[in-house]
């Protein structure tokens, strides 16, 4: 028995990121300016008032203005493809994991300059409420 136990604490401690990528991820989605955008690098630019945010099959969203929006639900195991899209025609379009952060609560921001950043919510860098 003692055996087993110490097998046990052992895969415990070797793999922490088993424990902690189990269940459903949360990605917030910071808020944007309303205005258009006056730097943008190539290909970035969009029209903030059609600026959409799609997250693998679901419908898109758009992108908020005011206030975070929260899309919960995500499988953790998964990786998921975000596609921004303005005026009908892609903006951005990358892969993720969550497997890839130490939290299974993302933060994700786009402006036309730097493009889409994704940080963990408790990073200084995420302005998620």
């Amino acid at each position: 028995m003692k055996i087993v136990s110490k097998g046990l604490c052992i895969v415990l401690l070797v793999c922490p990121a088993l424990l902690a990528q189990s269940g459903r991820g949360t990605l917030y989605v910071r808020p944007n300016p309303s205005e258009p955008p006056t730097r943008v690098s190539p290909g970035q630019f969009y029209n903030p008032a059609t600026l959409t945010l799609k997250i693998d099959k679901r419908p898109p969203i758009p992108w908020p203005h005011k206030e975070s929006v929260k899309i919960d639900d995500l499988d953790v195991n998964e990786r998921h493809l975000v596609v921004l899209t303005s005026d009908g025609k892609n903006v951005q379009s990358f892969w993720f994991r969550f497997s890839d952060y130490k939290t299974t609560d993302l933060c994700i921001g786009f402006d036309g300059y730097q493009g889409v950043q994704l940080h963990e919510k408790n990073s200084p860098l995420c302005k998620c409420h």
